[in-house]
C-alpha cells in the first residue's frame, strides 16, 4: 500500500465508485499506521476545473500548498479542497 493507492481509493470514495473488497479498510489501516500522512484531500480549481488528490505535505502541478490551502498557480486562484476521511 502506498500514498498513490490511498489517493485512488479516496477518489473512489468521493465519487461513490465501486470499491474492491476491503479496499477502504486497507487504506484506513495504512493511514493509521502512518499518522504523519493525515487524510488525503481532493483539491479542485473552480476556474480551470483541474483536480488532484493530495496530502497536506504535497505540491503537485498545478497546485501549490500555502498557509491557507492550495493555490492553482496558472490561474492564480485559491483552490477548493475537501478532506476524505476513511
Amino acid at each position: 500500500m502506498s500514498r498513490q493507492a490511498v489517493r485512488t481509493t479516496a477518489g473512489k470514495v468521493l465519487r461513490s465508485d465501486d470499491l474492491i473488497a476491503d479496499e477502504k479498510e486497507v487504506a484506513a489501516r495504512f493511514l493509521k499506521a502512518n499518522p504523519a500522512f493525515g487524510n488525503p484531500y481532493v483539491v479542485r480549481c473552480d476556474w480551470c476545473r483541474e483536480t488532484r488528490t493530495l496530502f497536506r505535505d504535497e505540491n503537485e502541478g498545478p497546485f501549490t500548498l500555502t498557509a491557507h490551502g492550495w493555490l492553482c498557480e496558472p490561474c492564480d486562484v485559491r483552490a477548493s479542497s475537501q478532506e476524505v476521511k476513511f
